[in-house]
């Protein structure tokens, strides 16, 4: 490998060198202090809309101490070439596969979101070729609610309801309830929405490939056995803080740090708090127990975090109803209501459809619902938060109520 020496942030905006391995393309940048350079290299992997440039601020902290390689595998980042017949073990093995061919010493990768998959499987199916790893976002994809709201974007799109789809994700990647810890500006968000809004047929089919291998992805029958760092964001409700956990269990030397005042894109929010856990991780040495924006968790609470991510308000008024522009309507009494949830109770039909549920409840507009769990009267649902007015205007209700907030388990 010959590794850039002239690197600029502008330089992430450069065509990639490009690996073909039988009928793949790979494309990757590779930047260090030295042309040639036979230290452990830090291998990035980013989520479903990174691409690049995204980690300009990564690679300068990082190049002080480390090559650092880039790498877009088909269908992720800037590269467009379409793998439908490809599972995520596949494309893990294609990682092992690109550090054949250029002969590179055992990875570092830090795997963010959808790449903190293949990251994790890289590091379980080929352990020789993974000296150390970084995960984020982790996306095992077990969570019944997480799976419906995949599966209800992908429907969303096959229908051609971009802005619905956009404005459900952008939910799910930044936490609306939690923008004055988190700081995200306005402008990013808008800018976000603006970019899933606009996908063009050829994103919206990588889009969906990538979400049905998760999909398709039946768990880790084996863990990573290298040293591992899991970095969980406080208010994540895309990934949650106790899943980061759980998979740090069933490692086999892992740690597990949560990232105080931030969402599903810790390491682009508090910047700082997460470099200071992967900074030493990286080089071998001692991780802190604290600092000021982040705390490590003892092995002894890896198990035991709040599955519960946010409280459920009993709401003053209980009454509601159910509709279905085929099924019918039918009342209900809703006993638990949060912004990603409720629980409802009635005598609701034995079957119920899939999609296109609404519920109205008080003087909240309608708001769009996915069916979760049902349990004789009860129901279990998800609010897929595609309808904007709607989802602020619950946000509203729900923050409001939270000094009366119960946490029901």
């Amino acid at each position: 490998m010959r590794y850039q020496t002239d690197f600029a942030p502008q330089r992430l905006a450069d065509a990639p060198r490009v690996l073909r391995i039988g009928p793949w393309s790979l494309h990757f940048l590779a930047f260090s202090r030295h042309a040639e350079d036979s230290r452990e290299p830090v291998l990035m992997l980013g989520g479903a809309f990174q691409s690049f440039r995204s980690f300009g601020a990564e690679v300068q902290e990082l190049l002080p101490h480390h090559p650092v390689i880039l790498l877009d595998l088909p269908s992720q980042g800037s590269n467009l070439q379409l793998a439908p017949e490809l599972a995520l073990e596949q494309l893990a093995d294609l990682i092992a596969a690109f550090a054949t061919e250029l002969r590179l010493p055992p990875l570092m990768p830090i795997g963010l979101s959808y790449g903190s998959a293949l990251a994790a499987l890289f590091a379980v199916r080929h352990p020789e070729r993974c000296a150390r790893l970084l995960l984020a976002g982790i996306t095992a994809f077990g969570r019944p609610g997480a799976r419906r709201l995949l599966e209800e974007g992908l429907d969303l799109l096959a229908e051609g309801q971009a802005q619905r789809f956009a404005q459900g994700a952008l939910t799910g990647l930044v936490n609306p309830l939690r923008l004055e810890e988190t700081g995200v500006p306005q402008a990013f968000r808008k800018s976000l929405l603006r970019q899933m809004h606009r996908l063009s047929p050829q994103e919206v089919e990588r889009y969906r490939q990538n979400s049905r291998r998760l999909l398709d992805f039946t768990g880790f029958d084996r863990h990573p056995a290298c040293p591992t760092l899991v970095l969980a964001g406080e208010y994540d409700h895309f990934t949650q803080p106790w899943e980061h956990a759980g998979f740090a269990a069933a490692c086999a030397n892992a740690d597990c740090a949560l990232i105080h005042n931030a969402d599903h894109l810790a390491q682009f929010e508090q910047r700082e708090a997460c470099a200071s856990f992967y900074r030493p991780f990286l080089r071998g040495t001692t991780l802190p127990l604290a600092n000021p924006g982040a705390t490590r968790l003892s092995r002894s609470r890896l198990d035991c975090l709040e599955r519960r991510q946010e409280p459920r308000v009993a709401p003053l008024n209980r009454r509601g109803r159910m509709f279905h522009a085929e099924a019918g309507e039918w009342p209900v009494e809703v006993s638990e209501l949060g912004f990603f949830g409720g629980l409802v109770q009635g005598n609701l039909p034995a079957t119920l459809p899939e999609r296109g549920w609404r519920l109205q409840t008080g003087d909240l507009p309608a708001l769009d619902l996915l069916p979760l769990r049902r349990d004789r009267d009860s129901l279990a649902l998800v609010f897929p938060h595609i309808d904007a007015q709607a989802s602020e205007a619950l946000a509203a209700q729900v923050v409001q109520a939270e000094p009366r907030a119960v946490a029901i388990g």
